[in-house]
């Protein structure tokens, strides 16, 4: 069993502790998201996904950040395991998520990381929602996120959370939709240009990404910025960040889809 605080001198066991710090660190991260955002997140991870990241993670902050000793040991042991393409990749988002790091690498205790799932989740509202989706979906963070996750499985522990995690959340969810007042009746036209899937999504781009920019979009018209703030102590002023993180997210993310449809097109026209 992953003793998840361990402070000893074996390297891959530091860097495993390290990882699933991580890891846990995010789970907790839901519970300072409102419902709407937290279940966005759990449904951009799998297992896999949220262990694969972690363990690049705490390998690019021992080896990049920490460095020293302890550094050059986990840089020995992920020889061969292809992460280092995935490095430009992951100090990209150092600096949305730099309290996040810093919180999981140093964390000694239960408490410290909630203080650390508080980091991530102040990250997330503040424009680290769409850099956490292109890690996830970049090809190098992938290949690399399955190549080391064959070596280190994911802890039982953390499969445990990870299920735990996923039921309190849908449920928190749920309780939140039925607690919202009812509104009149839509114009059924309008519902389905608001909920219907485009005929054709852009070559190219990941599906689950798609997906989940147009249920944030769906969330941000049908409840605006209040529920998608955080529940955190000393807040004030994070729901007009979060509007404008989130505004900035969809907006990106669809010049980004536009862009792409656009090329799609025009090649198909040069090929006719």
């Amino acid at each position: 069993m992953i003793n998840e605080f361990y402070s000893g001198s074996h390297t891959e066991t530091q860097l495993t502790a390290a990882a699933y710090r991580a890891a846990d660190s995010i789970l907790r991260s839901t519970k300072y998201l409102l419902p709407s955002i937290g279940q966005e997140l759990l449904a951009l991870l799998t297992l896999d996904t949220l262990w694969g990241l972690c363990l690049l993670a705490a390998g690019w902050f021992l080896v990049s950040v920490i460095s020293g000793p302890l550094g050059l040991a986990v840089n020995v042991v992920l020889l061969g395991y292809g992460v280092y393409s995935a490095w430009g990749t992951i100090e990209e988002t150092y600096e949305q998520f730099k309290d996040w790091f810093w919180g999981f690498y140093s964390a000694r205790n239960e408490a410290d990381l909630d203080k650390a799932g508080e980091h991530f989740a102040r990250g997330v509202v503040q424009g680290g929602m769409f850099a956490l989706q292109l890690l996830l979906t970049h090809r190098a963070v992938r290949f690399a996120s399955k190549r080391i996750v064959k070596r280190y499985p994911p802890p039982d522990k953390l499969r445990q959370r990870f299920v735990e995690e996923q039921k309190r959340a849908t449920e928190q969810k749920q309780a939140a939709i039925e607690k919202r007042p009812k509104v009149g009746k839509q114009n059924p036209e309008a519902e389905r240009t608001r909920t219907s899937p485009p005929s054709e999504e852009p070559s190219g781009q990941d599906p689950r990404l798609l997906r989940t920019l147009r249920e944030l979009n769906t969330t941000l018209q049908a409840q605006g910025s209040q529920e998608l703030g955080l529940d955190l102590p000393n807040a004030s002023g994070l729901g007009s960040a979060v509007f404008v993180g989130l505004t900035t997210l969809l907006t990106t993310g669809v010049v980004a889809l536009a862009l792409a449809a656009a090329s799609s097109q025009s090649r198909r026209r040069r090929g006719q």
